[in-house]
């Protein structure tokens, strides 16, 4: 985790925390049952965000991303609210050791105890304020775990049907397992030098010298010490010229030196993977994981809209 990431984070999971250091009267913006919502709270969301979508948008589309993202975030944390009401309500206990863990592994992504306090400091942080909003944040996890998540399951016939009906997702192209010489030119003489060299390492191949052995003493390639392998390559990846030089071989051939801009290049295909479908054993897994999601999903929008209708929610 590097610093800046570990920086966003730590500002965003404080979120609404932060407030208690503020100097002056703050506007509450939503109460949810004797919970209050802050303008501060809110704000201090957006901004972060505002930083990650100036580099995206500008004027006028900027002005209309963020008025959506405030009431996206607003959403949010009324749904932080009814959730931690709920955990509270059935008693959700959330062990220091727990908060201990995730305040440790925040501290990991910067590169120094006092790099850590500096930023805590810039944002006007103390570390119980953070371990407040861990311990939120773990005890939503807890409940959502609880109630939800394992209640969630994906029968065999489930995956078997998203396969069928999908089944042109899983479609993969002929791919080439491929190995790669490259003796590189800048000018006139370069490749004049280039292709005698080339024609020299092709000589050795036609002799029944090792491809990878050959690629690892002569090749600049960037696969130079890993022998020359490209790994699985489709049509269309490579520049044209070399294209149709690498998917007219067959598997264990290699090509005569061929000239590129960048030099001269042989190549030698290892093995194919012709073109076909996945099969369900290989799709599996990413297809249960999908559709646990889905339904995921749709039960705590579900589990949410119960929430709100026993709760006392008011706008301001």
């Amino acid at each position: 985790m590097n610093i800046v990431k570990a920086l966003v984070i730590l500002v965003v999971l404080i979120g609404h925390a932060v407030c208690v250091h503020a100097q002056v009267v703050n506007k509450v913006v939503a109460v949810v049952n004797s919970e209050i919502i802050t303008q501060q709270d809110v704000d201090q969301l957006l901004a972060v965000l505002y930083a990650q979508q100036v580099q995206a948008y500008k004027g006028d589309e900027l002005l209309e991303q963020m008025e959506k993202a405030k009431k996206d975030i607003l959403k949010r944390m009324i749904e932080d609210k009814l959730i931690l009401s709920r955990a509270k309500e059935l008693g959700v206990k959330v062990s220091e050791d727990d908060v201990d863990a995730k305040l440790e592994l925040i501290k990991s992504g910067f590169p120094s105890e006092e790099a850590f306090q500096e930023t805590m400091e810039m944002q006007g942080i103390t570390v119980s304020d953070l371990k407040a909003r861990y311990r939120d944040q773990i005890m939503m996890k807890k409940i959502i775990n609880f109630e939800i998540k394992s209640k969630v399951s994906v029968l065999p016939s489930e995956i078997a049907e998203y396969y069928e009906k999908r089944r042109e997702e899983f479609k993969q192209d002929e791919k080439y397992k491929v190995g790669h010489i490259l003796v590189k030119a800048v000018d006139d003489v370069g490749f004049e030098l280039a292709k005698v060299e080339e024609q020299d390492i092709y000589d050795k191949l036609e002799d029944g010298q090792d491809f990878a052995a050959l690629a690892k003493k002569y090749s600049q390639g960037p696969n130079k010490e890993q022998g020359g392998d490209m790994g699985y390559i489709g049509r269309g990846e490579m520049l044209e010229e070399l294209d149709e030089v690498i998917f007219e071989l067959g598997e264990g051939e290699f090509s005569r030196p061929v000239k590129s801009r960048v030099g001269y290049h042989i190549f030698k295909v290892e093995k194919i993977k012709h073109s076909g479908y996945f099969s369900l054993e290989d799709t599996k897994v990413r297809i249960e994981q999908v559709i646990f999601q889905e339904k995921l999903k749709e039960k705590l929008d579900e589990w949410l809209a119960e929430l709100r209708t026993g709760a006392y929610i008011s706008i301001k």
